[in-house]
């Protein structure tokens, strides 16, 4: 008799252990796909949600890093490039430490994007060649084929900075691809609606205009799948800068206030920067003098600021590229002296192609502000 209580309790406790166990793991998926999500409509709400899920993830590497990288995500979409790469590269230490090739793939994956974003083309490169090398070596589920999508996107981009939007064609095509097969996890739609977008961008710089339109109403399905706000005003974009192509220019205007009154909550300097460019070159079309100067001024003041934070971020990347440098010299001076000669002397092309994107951004928007001061000139004069 008292056996047989022992093992009820014993089972109990079992079936009770494993049910708990089965409820966290469906709560963290749960939390995480919500953050996901979170990342492209509301920033600050994925960030605080990130956090939590990292603190209820001890046991799981896995989850920590998917945290994470949802946070730098957010931090992504705020421009606040100091904290992505102090979230990613948590990440990346953690997925390294629990040799997690996943994971890994994932972070070098996100951390190459990012590099990407800021216009660092080489140190992009070296990441997703990283991550593509370990894709290799140990090939990635089914389940996760859609990180390879992540990659080629980043690669297309790189490929569309470097030698032109015929080149990167086929790589965002291939991505579309990967998402598409991929759409029964709810998130991929992110993924999906911004390949589909950069595609679109691609057809109207290669007169596709069809293509194009069918790009940005696909991106605009995926996107709205999961609410991401930011993701849909950059197709609608998409679509004006179709309708200013048409000579459409008031229909065009009247979706580009629609789209800048709907990102008002997303806090994103470089499409607002672009709605305000394209409004201003609109009414310019239509002969609105006082509408187009209003615009191009406050288009001027977002460019000021994107200039700025830019600025700052890609000095502390150069610090820190300097700084791995002087560390790796240091290790092993005499046996490498001559490669990081060569280091150096591609530290300073850098800086000097940093600068001088930055004086030539300064000098773009000074010769923008000297032209509506002489509008305004000419306009009193009259």
């Amino acid at each position: 008799m008292k056996f047989r209580l022992y093992f009820c309790i014993t089972l109990t406790s079992v079936v009770m252990s494993t049910s708990l166990l089965a409820q966290k793991k469906s709560t963290l998926e749960n939390l995480k796909k919500e953050v996901s999500v979170l990342a492209y409509n509301d920033p600050e709400l994925a960030i605080t949600k990130g956090l939590e899920l990292y603190d209820l993830s001890k046991n799981s590497s896995t989850h920590q890093v998917s945290a994470l990288l949802s946070v730098a995500n957010a931090y992504a979409v705020l421009k606040d490039h100091d904290a992505v790469f102090k979230y990613a590269l948590k990440a990346d230490s953690i997925a390294e430490l629990n040799r997690n090739y996943t994971d890994h793939v994932r972070v070098l994956g996100f951390i190459g994007g990012q590099y990407r974003r800021l216009n660092l083309s080489d140190r992009a490169l070296n990441y997703l060649n990283k991550a593509y090398n370990l894709t290799i070596k140990h090939p990635l589920p089914d389940s996760l084929e859609f990180i390879q999508g992540n990659i080629l996107v980043v690669k297309g981009l790189i490929q569309k900075d470097e030698l032109g939007c015929e080149y990167a064609l086929p790589y965002l095509s291939d991505a579309v691809k990967v998402f598409k097969k991929n759409t029964d996890k709810v998130a991929i739609n992110a993924n999906l609606a911004i390949a589909l977008n950069n595609l679109g961008d691609c057809n109207i710089e290669l007169q596709n205009y069809k293509d194009a339109k069918i790009n940005y109403n696909e991106a605009i399905i995926s996107a709205e799948i999961i609410n991401a706000i930011k993701n849909v005003a950059s197709s609608k974009l998409g679509l004006a800068k179709l309708l200013s192509i048409e000579g459409k220019n008031k229909e065009a205007i009247a979706l580009l206030e629609y789209i800048l009154d709907s990102i008002t909550d997303i806090h994103d300097g470089a499409l607002n920067s672009q709605i305000l460019k394209a409004l201003s070159e609109n009414y310019k079309q239509i002969g609105n003098e006082n509408q187009y100067r209003y615009y191009s001024q406050l288009y001027l003041e977002e460019e000021q600021k994107l200039f700025k934070e830019e600025k700052k971020s890609l000095n502390k990347v150069t610090k820190e590229i300097s700084s791995e440098n002087h560390e790796k010299r240091q290790y092993q001076k005499d046996k490498y002296s001559y490669v990081f000669l060569f280091c150096g002397i591609i530290l300073i092309l850098l800086m000097l192609i940093i600068y001088r994107k930055i004086l030539k951004k300064r000098n773009k928007i000074a010769q923008s502000k000297e032209k509506i001061e002489k509008s305004d000139k000419l306009k009193k004069e009259q």
